[in-house]
């Protein structure tokens, strides 16, 4: 019985919000890159991820970029695609084309709201995503940045 009455006290005492979401792509480009491929710019790093990911440096980014995609701790922009040593290791990546190399960027800009009922609140972001295949091999990235808070009616009016 105590289990009881103190389930229902936690649930009488949880306030449950409804929130929607709200998506819309605001730009999407492409364009060509030069990327170095070699053993100072590629490498396996966990550096803000939980298992070694296959890493390279994109300095291009800085420019092609809005948002800052480097890693605490590491010098350059960079993207990653999949885990270290168990697919593929630095060494044979560079060895599918080493140099400078041409690679399609593909940058992604989508708003993202998310509309609390209860407060009237409009939290606003806008999400970067990045992409590019270099030899064979594709790479990603993303970055978010908060854009404020706006009314629920504003925010639902943006998105329509």
């Amino acid at each position: 019985m105590k289990i009881l009455a103190i389930a229902l006290m936690t649930l009488t005492s949880v306030s449950v919000y409804a929130q929607s979401e709200l998506s819309r792509v605001v730009s999407r480009n492409t364009q060509e890159i030069i990327v170095k491929v070699d053993a100072t710019s590629v490498r396996c790093s966990s550096l803000g991820y939980t298992r070694p990911e296959l890493k390279v440096d994109v300095p291009a980014l800085d420019w092609a970029a809005t948002f800052n995609h480097r890693t605490f701790g590491e010098g350059q922009p960079c993207m990653t695609s999949i885990e270290c040593t168990t697919y593929l290791e630095p060494a044979e990546f560079i060895a599918t084309g080493a140099g400078d190399v041409s690679a399609p960027l593909t940058i992604v800009h989508t708003e993202k709201a998310w509309v609390n009922e209860e407060t009237g609140v409009c939290s606003r972001w806008l999400q970067e995503d990045l992409e590019m295949t270099l030899n064979g091999v594709v790479f990603r990235h993303q970055r978010t940045g908060n854009l404020g808070e706006v009314s629920a009616e504003a925010c639902k009016a943006l998105f329509n």
